[in-house]
């Protein structure tokens, strides 16, 4: 039975908060959501040294932040680690991250569970050097989106990319962002985001000249729409973005103009992108920080996971979370921890309440930090009504190490572009023998196009003209000898579209 939860009948008790796991075994905690059942789950990694990851963690905690269950992904001997993951349509996980199984350096990593933390899929980009997916999204359609670190190891010239992957996690494109403005260099995707507007956004930095906030918004196609090169005498990096109704744009940065500190600064742009502000989050007293997690509720109070410090040594500092308005003035400002790092993420819950995620080194060892506040940042108290956690899961589940046998995986060399993904027809069944089916890509057609067949050696051997029904065009090949065959057309912008089939006898 599922119990539905009415705040106002909860009875509540002093609750302290943070929530603290991975306690003596170095974890980072990256990102949380609320799940179906009210619990909340973890994105993280556990380390193996301060250099090396050796796990992907996933922890599924109760409302209180009790922890229920948690898994480990990996072998405990490679190299793997988790880096941002989303809620599915299917109350399941898309995860992305990196592992080191298939080569010495680290490589992309995608993976796919369900409900009950069991993994359905799992795809490996496999590239010459350092790589890493850095963020996923999970779209409307099933499909997904993945970001990508150093593609193929070339650092110099491609260094954020978009990669399109069908619902099973099949690659269908790879686009390379930042390679038309010569003055960018150095670019570096942090965070990934699906826009109001349907579109793509990246938060991250790039130097030109200096190092400078840097945002990319892209079509569902992987264009550029636009980019920002946060304006010259700034300099810094942006981090979690928010959206508000209107079309402003809001960015937790680390932010300093030329010959000052970096402290926590919050960018704000507009839908089109165009700069409107940068507004000092502590005024401009102290000597370092920054920011990182961000949320905007709906009465637009921004709440943001600060660091600063007022020691020109730098030896000391603190973790805040502070309320103000969009304009950046303060309201509330409420001490985390004593640390030199910002949390990681904020997130709003079914009752409007926040959970801060953070890890800290602060008894010797990284541990994540869990804090669950009201409105005004105060702790909040404890549910005590029961509630069944984990309903769609036919079995109680257990806490475990799974291996990442990634059956499926793939050289990223492999992978089509948006262009040539684009230009391919697929055909089956392949081989035939009588009648084949061809698909075209998914672009528009005008009226009739004009189907060409050619054998090996580039003869025609069939022309016929073709009305695409549902992009799918039926035709009888029964007259062609075995061999392997090309068929093209074009769409209705004059593209060449081609396809291989193979007829066999």
């Amino acid at each position: 039975m599922i119990f539905l939860l009415i705040v106002n009948e909860f009875t509540s008790l002093s609750q302290t908060w943070p929530k603290i796991y991975g306690d003596n075994i170095h974890a980072y905690g990256k990102d949380i959501f609320e799940s179906y059942d009210k619990g909340y789950s973890i994105c993280g990694s556990i380390l193996k040294d301060p250099d090396h990851f050796k796990y992907g963690w996933l922890i599924k905690t109760d409302i209180n932040g009790n922890e229920l269950w948690n898994k480990k992904f990996g072998d405990g001997n490679n190299e793997n680690s988790f880096n941002d993951f989303e809620k599915t349509g299917d109350n399941g996980f898309i995860i992305s991250g990196s592992t080191a199984q298939f080569d010495i350096e680290i490589d992309p990593l995608f993976v796919k569970l369900n409900s009950c933390g069991e993994m359905e899929w799992c795809m490996i980009y496999l590239s010459p050097g350092f790589n890493t997916a850095k963020g996923v999204i999970s779209l409307p359609n099933g499909e997904f989106l993945g970001m990508l670190k150093y593609y193929g190891g070339d650092y110099s010239r491609v260094r954020i990319s978009l990669v399109k992957m069908d619902a099973d996690g099949n690659p269908m494109w790879i686009k390379h962002l930042a390679q038309e403005d010569s003055t960018v260099s150095n670019e570096e995707g942090y965070y990934l985001y699906y826009t109001p507007d349907s579109n793509y956004l990246i938060a991250g930095s790039c130097f030109s000249p200096s190092l400078q906030p840097y945002f990319i918004k892209a079509d569902t196609e992987g264009n550029e729409i636009w980019d920002i090169k946060w304006p010259v005498g700034h300099q810094g990096y942006a981090n979690r973005t928010v959206f508000q109704d209107n079309g402003t744009i809001y960015s937790a940065s680390n932010l300093r103009f030329t010959g000052t500190p970096i402290i926590p600064y919050l960018l704000k742009f507009s839908n089109e992108g165009e700069v409107i502000a940068q507004l000092p989050l502590l005024g401009d007293t102290i000597v370092g920080g920054g920011s990182d997690a961000l949320f905007l509720d709906q009465d637009n109070n921004v709440y943001t996971g600060i660091n600063w410090t007022d020691d020109p040594y730098l030896y000391t500092g603190y973790s805040d979370i502070i309320k103000t308005d969009t304009n950046g003035n303060l309201k509330i400002q409420r001490r985390l921890v004593d640390n030199l790092l910002p949390p990681r993420a904020i997130i709003n819950t079914f009752d409007s309440k926040l959970m801060i995620l953070g890890y800290y080194v602060l008894d010797g060892n990284w541990d994540i930090y869990l804090w669950k506040t009201n409105s005004d940042l105060e702790d909040d108290t404890l549910y005590t009504q029961p509630l069944t956690y984990d309903s769609l899961c036919p079995y109680e589940i257990t806490s475990d190490t799974v291996d990442l046998d990634c059956s499926l995986f793939v050289n990223i060399e492999d992978i089509p572009n948006k262009e040539e993904y684009e230009s391919t027809i697929k055909i089956s069944p392949n081989p035939s023998r009588d009648w084949i089916v061809l698909t075209l890509p998914d672009i528009q057609f005008l009226g009739k196009t004009e189907l060409t067949i050619f054998n090996l050696f580039g003869q025609e051997v069939m022309k016929k003209e073709v009305s695409p029904q549902n992009r799918m065009v039926s035709l009888n090949v029964s007259g062609l000898a075995s061999g392997i065959y090309l068929a093209t057309c074009q769409d209705s912008r004059k593209r060449l579209l081609k396809g291989k089939f193979v007829v066999e006898r």
